[in-house]
């Protein structure tokens, strides 16, 4: 605070900020091949027995999304709830052990609170898998609200999990800004009526993310002028 008072809290229309996790605050992209390969190895399989045009579609959806295309493809078995779930205990695991943040994702973070803004995850990921990081890096305090892919019918391409972010936080889609690294979560958020700010991630297999009202390099890029240019 400057001057006693909140810097530009009256000049912007964005009153929250949407997170996805994966690719995005969470340098999680390759840490799911990792897993994908730790679990398919029990069927005698890789991930790279599932073609490459599949793949490159897991970015931004569900990991269930995900198994039900992979399932068709190796065939795994008949109950694809299990499944997931077993693809979760691994996954699980390996973020306890090796996940870390992306870079500036906590200094946007406390850009935003710093400014009153509220602040939001949702994310495609399970409840478990979201908890988990939360608690990993004492996040709790920073989240006003948390949307998993456990929460929605319907995951990202479909607006529905942007949706239930506004609802639950109580305001318009027009105030919410979400910050996107896939391009189904772009096409999620500009759906459900939401601005949108596309992260441009190295690590993530190439994404269009034109439909994006701007894009930066890195979370670390976001200033308070930006927000306001919303």
């Amino acid at each position: 605070m400057v001057g006693g008072k909140p810097p530009c809290r009256v000049r912007t229309m964005i009153k929250a900020v949407i997170y996805d996790m994966d690719g995005l605050f969470a340098d999680s992209e390759s840490l799911h091949t990792v897993a994908w390969n730790e679990f398919l190895k029990r069927f005698g399989h890789k991930i790279t027995d599932v073609p490459d045009e599949i793949r490159r579609g897991f970015t931004g959806i569900r990991v269930i999304d995900g198994m039900i295309q992979v399932n068709e493809i190796l065939k795994l078995g008949d109950n694809i709830e299990k499944l997931y779930r077993e693809r979760e205990k691994v996954w699980v695991e390996i973020v306890k052990e090796k996940l870390e943040l992306m870079p500036g994702a906590m200094e946007s973070l406390k850009l935003f609170k710093s400014i009153g803004l509220k602040t939001t995850i949702t994310s495609s990921g399970s409840n478990e898998y979201i908890q988990t990081v939360l608690d990993k890096f004492s996040l709790r305090e920073y989240f006003d609200v948390v949307i998993t892919g456990d929460d929605v019918k319907k995951g990202k391409p479909d607006p529905e999990p942007y949706l239930a972010a506004c609802e639950k936080l109580g305001m318009k889609p027009e105030e919410c800004l979400v910050l996107e690294d896939a391009e189904k979560g772009v096409r999620s958020a500009k759906a459900a009526g939401c601005k949108c700010i596309g992260i441009d991630n190295p690590d993530t297999p190439p994404q269009n993310l034109s439909k994006a009202d701007l894009t930066l390099n890195s979370l670390g890029e976001i200033t308070l002028e930006i927000v306001n240019s919303l």
